[in-house]
């Protein structure tokens, strides 16, 4: 099957060397950068020039989120794989309790500080649960179940995320990674296995009633 890889925020199209050299070949997967400006139907419409053959999609974070809206836009297309794309911690209405603003804030700064403030912006206004619900092609996001270093916000925002998994449709497949937001990085065994499995069970061109 074709698919076209989308990496992170801050990537680039090499962060899916390991997870593709993982792969062995068994997927012919075609990895696109991701540039702004980030409005997000001009982001997909730059895809769709590669969108030849009706590919599979999959992304990790960032990409999660856009291989997400791609399946909205795209019914018919035969598998997304969101890995860890399902907002960010700076998203208020993502908690199941109120987050402390100060830390909110402070965590919007340290993101800002990093560039692309245009960028940030985009991704808090995005609802992914909401474009999860819209998605009528197969959907399997893929959900990181361990912090990162520094992340003191993640049980929070993380009971939260539960809270919200629970309100997707029952075509919506989710899966828990024993990982961080990193897993791409630091397992890409088990990412591929994750992207393989999903896509070895799928057939193209059928939406879901």
């Amino acid at each position: 099957m074709r698919v076209l890889a989308l990496h992170g925020a801050g990537g680039s199209p090499a962060d899916w060397a390991p997870v593709v050299e993982a792969m062995a070949g068994g997927h012919e997967v075609v990895p696109l950068e991701l540039r702004g400006p980030w409005d997000w139907e001009s982001v997909l419409d730059r895809i769709e020039p590669r969108a030849t053959d009706n590919p599979a999609v999959v992304g990790m974070s960032l990409g999660g989120m856009v291989a997400a809206l791609w399946g909205r836009r795209h019914p018919g297309c035969p598998a997304v794989v969101d890995i860890d794309g399902h907002g960010v911690p700076t998203q208020a209405r993502r908690y199941l309790d109120p987050a402390p603003p100060a830390e909110i804030d402070a965590l919007r700064e340290a993101f800002r500080a990093h560039g692309e403030p245009e960028l940030q912006e985009a991704l808090e206004e995005l609802d992914c649960f909401e474009v999860l619900r819209e998605v009528r092609c197969p959907v399997l996001p893929a959900v990181a179940t361990r912090p990162m270093a520094g992340q003191a916000l993640f049980e929070p925002y993380r009971r939260g995320l539960e809270r919200d998994l629970a309100t997707l449709p029952d075509h919506v497949e989710v899966v828990r990674l024993d990982a961080t937001h990193a897993v791409a990085f630091e397992q890409p065994r088990l990412v591929a296995d994750v992207i393989e499995r999903y896509l070895d069970d799928r057939r193209p061109g059928l939406p879901l009633p």
